[in-house]
């Protein structure tokens, strides 16, 4: 009988420990494993925060006239006007004349979608490219050295320009007019871009 009291004191306690207490051990365990991830994204969080406020230091510092060069590099619209007039004066400084301008103006249109949303799933791979792509086909004349110099301008002019093929043709002799042969009418294919 004085038994009896000590082993039932036992068998309860057992009972509730695995009963109550080791399933609400194994619950604070979880939680240590939670409180240990969350202080993980919370310490990356703070690093986020720096690198954040580093950034935005670092544009805070750029010049107005630098932010003005960014934009004419890769501006937020094709502007495809503004872009051929910047060729024809980079063509006009070497008495080259432009002409045969040929773009697709629905080209540049259909690379934003027309809700002014972004394109989540399209048959266009290109549409789901943060920049948009604006060719331009033209033909020039000019002599060969003026034609080099001619593109090493396009080469540093500020806006982005990829210059995709070029192809020139020599005239025909004309009996009886003097043409120059050292003059040939070149064929460029370029193309610029922009942020969506």
């Amino acid at each position: 009988m004085k038994f009896i009291f000590p082993i039932s004191f036992i068998i309860i306690s057992g009972l509730l420990f695995f009963a109550v207490v080791n399933p609400m051990y194994a619950d604070v365990r979880v939680l240590r494993s939670d409180v240990a991830t969350y202080n993980t994204a919370l310490d990356h969080s703070k690093e986020l925060e720096m690198t954040r406020d580093s950034l935005v230091d670092t544009y805070k510092n750029i010049t107005e006239s630098d932010k003005d060069r960014l934009s004419h590099f890769l501006p937020n619209t094709v502007n495809n006007i503004r872009f051929i007039l910047e060729i024809e004066q980079i063509a006009n400084l070497h008495s080259m004349p432009i002409k045969n301008i040929k773009f697709d103006p629905g080209r540049a249109s259909a690379q934003t979608p027309a809700s002014g949303g972004t394109v989540i799933a399209s048959n266009d791979p290109s549409a789901s490219k943060p920049y948009g792509v604006f060719p331009i086909e033209f033909t020039t004349e000019g002599n060969y050295e003026t034609f080099a110099l001619f593109l090493k301008d396009i080469e540093h002019n500020l806006r982005l320009v990829d210059v995709k093929s070029v192809s020139f043709a020599v005239p025909p002799p004309v009996a009886g007019i003097g043409v120059d042969p050292n003059i040939y009418t070149y064929t460029l294919k370029v193309e610029t871009y922009w942020l969506k």
